[in-house]
């Protein structure tokens, strides 16, 4: 089956999943109950992540040139099959942190590195811990309308375009995983766009999305990085990694448990504190990020790494200083709403 073909049926058999998850999920009350520390303040259909896993059933299915690393996938399928569990009911952090640190360890072993597995286990070490805070990071931002998805699917058609227009110095192409994968995944963020990017949102992905979609963003991400040796691959998900970080950073300062679902991220005081519309928020973090990915795709290649550090410490400064202004802005902002409550 050529490529074209098979992306039609990926399409029909995509809206025929978002039909019969609907109804399943109304009927077994698949919901998300907003709590005080919400961003959605309405009972709303969760778990609509499952369009990955069944992404990945049509994609195996129908396209017969399937190149997936057998590891990966048994490694994705554990962490999605324990997150949609979380989504239904609430399962120990310890033990979802057991299954994401082995499903992570699946993951790394199939990346390609040039001296094999066990003799860059520091790195993989690395890699790991790496890819747990970008798991963490990504489930938090499932609560702001579009914000998962639509910078999702920037990071996924930056990858895209990438792998069909990657070459090495003697012009051969640098094919880093199955192009027809990846669009598998952005027909599916695009139904759960259709659904999620709205003032009153349909459906949220739930665990199983936030942390899929991050799963195979970290894989994709690292198997780019050892194929082309360019680090500043990093920053295709600079905007999301930025705050996630300092809000981490932040949170440790203040003893504060970071598992613990909060409004601390940037995106969430902007929502709650400066009152912006979530879709408006979504859309400049996606905006933003998809300067920063044009830019860093469309640069001359720099060899050394100490060129492409460079590149990615401006870009990254740069972020930071937006960071910190707006956050102090919005922070000072709740402290005098707190005061002016006393």
């Amino acid at each position: 089956m050529n490529a074209l073909n098979y992306y039609g049926i990926c399409l029909i058999g995509m809206v025929i999943f978002t039909i019969a998850y609907l109804k399943i999920a109304k009927a077994l009350k698949i919901h998300d109950h907003p709590v005080s520390r919400s961003s959605h303040t309405v009972v709303t259909i969760t778990g609509f992540g499952l369009f990955l896993p069944m992404g990945l059933l049509i994609y195996t299915v129908c396209y017969s040139y399937n190149t997936l690393p057998v590891l990966f996938v048994v490694g994705f399928l554990m962490m999605v099959t324990i997150s949609f569990i979380d989504d239904i009911i609430f399962i120990k952090h310890a033990i979802r942190f057991v299954f994401q640190i082995f499903s992570l360890i699946l993951m790394a072993s199939v990346l390609p590195f040039e001296n094999g597995f066990a003799d860059t286990l520091p790195v993989v070490i690395a890699v790991v811990i790496f890819s747990i805070g970008v798991l963490n990071a990504f489930n938090f931002m499932d609560g702001v309308n579009g914000m998962l998805g639509l910078n999702s699917l920037v990071i996924f058609l930056s990858l895209w375009w990438l792998n069909e227009n990657s070459f090495d110095k003697e012009g051969a192409h640098i094919y880093y995983t199955d192009s027809v994968f990846l669009v598998t995944c952005i027909i599916g963020l695009c139904m759960f766009l259709f659904l999620n990017f709205r003032k009153k949102a349909l459906v949220f992905a739930g665990d199983i999305g936030s942390i899929g979609i991050a799963f195979i963003i970290c894989y994709m991400m690292f198997s780019l990085i050892l194929k082309t040796g360019n680090y500043s691959y990093l920053l295709l998900f600079s905007v999301l990694g930025v705050d996630a970080g300092l809000t981490v950073i932040y949170k440790l300062i203040l003893r504060e448990n970071i598992f613990v679902p909060h409004r601390d991220f940037l995106f969430k005081k902007l929502a709650h504190v400066a009152k912006a519309p979530h879709i408006r928020i979504s859309f400049i973090y996606a905006m933003i990020q998809l300067v920063i990915n044009v830019i860093v795709i469309f640069q001359p290649y720099q060899k050394k790494l100490s060129s492409q550090l460079a590149v990615m410490f401006i870009i990254v400064v740069l972020l930071l200083a937006t960071y910190i202004g707006f956050r102090n802005q919005y922070t000072k902002k709740r402290i005098i709403r707190f005061r002016d409550k006393e």
